[in-house]
Formats: structure tokens, C-alpha cells, sequence
């Protein structure tokens, strides 16, 4: 028999799609969820999308042609990347101000003291000084790239592998702010053979998005622009 809540929807199943994700990953598969049958709720059927996405699972079931077109544009890169900020748990996007990745919520807070800095994330304190601030911020901080970012990551690693090199170092650096405070942070990510295949994973999507869909050519070229839609279709 189906299962059903009491409500009469299709249970969340959230340990399964993560399990899913997991094996479909270890075979070198793309986990697919199932179908989202509330045909009419668009921003529920993206919120399922978003849950998947953090679970490594990157398809869903189309049941109208609106579901397809919401599903191939939500699974792509954003047009720009976004740095994340783990407020306690709370995964929260930075907002663009000017240079700067602002923070303005309540769940982290940062304030000068003395020569240093006081950090407190939920319950915690930390008293710190400048290197050791930067060091605890890049743990909270996540970068989520752009297809523009992408693209040219790859390019950069695949000019590299013809000069005869197996790994580059992928500089990234912001200005992050937090209760007016403002920190220079800076990672570096080694890229391999390894992180050009897992990369090859949302550039493959759009270029099936694109090979499929003729009809989203124009929306495409219109979102990313006309020459990143054109690398991201030759890179890889």
C-alpha cells in the first residue's frame, strides 16, 4: 500500500533521498527524487529542490511541463556566486553590499576589543586576535560558485593539466562584515583531478539543460549572458 501523512501527502522520506544520494554517488550516478504531486505549489516543489540539493541529490520527477522548466532552471549555477555564513546551525546567505558579503542577522555577532576580536556564535564566545578571527570565519564561510566561476575554474585547471601540471591552488577572497565590522578573509582550493570531475557534474546538467531545451536557449543566454552560456557549452 501507498504510504501517506495523515494529511494524505507523500511522506518527506528525508533519510532515504540522503541514502539514495550516497549509493547513486558511489556508483558515479545522479540521485533523482520522486515526483512532487502538488502540481500547483511551485514554491513548495523549489523548497524540495533546495532540500535535495543539500542532500547531494540533484534531480526530481517533472509532472507538467512547468515543473520541467522549474527544475532544469533551479538545478543550474546561479548567475553569481554567494558566500554562506553557518549562523549556529542556520545556514544563512551573506547579502552583496557594494564590496562587501554582509551579515545582518542575530545569531552571530562581532565586536572589536582591545587589539582583537570577540566572536560569538549561538552560545559561544571566542576572544581572538586578527589571524586567529580569519581562521574562525573560514570555518563558518562557504562559497557556492557561479557557473560563471565554474567555467572558469575548469578552463584554468584544464590549461593547466596540457602544461604538464596535476593540481592548481583556486584563490577566493572577500570582505565579509559583521555588526559593522569588516575582516579580509581568503581560501585557497586545491583543484585536482578529482575536483574537476565532481565539477563536471553541474556543468553536464546545463549543457543537457541546453542540448534538450532549445527552447530555453534565449532565457539562458539572457540569465548568464551570451559568453558564459558558450563556454559553459564547450567546457568539460
Amino acid at each position: 500500500m501507498r504510504a501517506i501523512t495523515p494529511t494524505g501527502k507523500l511522506p518527506s522520506w528525508p533519510e532515504l533521498r540522503h541514502n539514495t544520494s550516497r549509493a547513486a554517488s558511489a556508483a558515479g550516478l545522479i540521485a533523482v527524487d520522486g515526483p512532487y504531486d502538488d502540481i500547483r505549489d511551485v514554491e513548495g516543489y523549489r523548497e524540495r529542490m533546495t532540500d535535495n540539493q543539500a542532500k547531494g541529490q540533484l534531480g526530481i520527477w517533472s509532472l507538467t511541463p512547468g515543473q520541467v522548466v522549474e527544475a532544469n532552471r533551479f538545478s543550474l549555477p546561479p548567475v553569481e556566486g554567494y558566500w554562506i555564513l553557518d549562523a549556529a546551525g542556520r545556514e544563512i546567505e551573506l547579502e552583496h553590499e557594494g564590496d562587501v558579503q554582509a551579515y545582518n542577522g542575530d545569531h552571530v555577532s562581532l565586536s572589536e576589543h582591545g587589539d582583537g576580536y570577540v566572536l560569538a556564535v549561538g552560545d559561544g564566545r571566542l576572544e581572538l586576535d586578527a589571524d586567529e578571527l580569519r581562521e574562525e570565519l573560514l570555518d563558518l564561510l562557504s562559497y557556492v560558485p557561479s557557473l560563471d566561476d565554474i567555467v572558469d575554474s575548469m578552463e584554468a585547471f584544464e590549461a593547466a593539466k596540457k602544461a604538464g601540471k596535476g593540481a592548481i591552488a583556486m584563490t577566493r577572497a572577500a570582505t565579509v562584515r559583521l555588526d559593522g565590522v569588516e575582516v579580509n578573509v581568503e581560501t585557497d582550493r586545491m583543484w585536482d583531478e578529482a575536483t574537476y570531475q565532481a565539477l563536471q557534474i553541474p556543468i553536464a546538467l546545463f549543457q543537457d539543460v541546453y542540448e534538450h531545451r532549445p527552447d530555453q536557449h534565449e532565457e539562458l543566454a539572457e540569465l548568464y549572458g551570451e559568453d558564459v552560456v558558450e563556454r559553459a557549452t564547450n567546457v568539460g
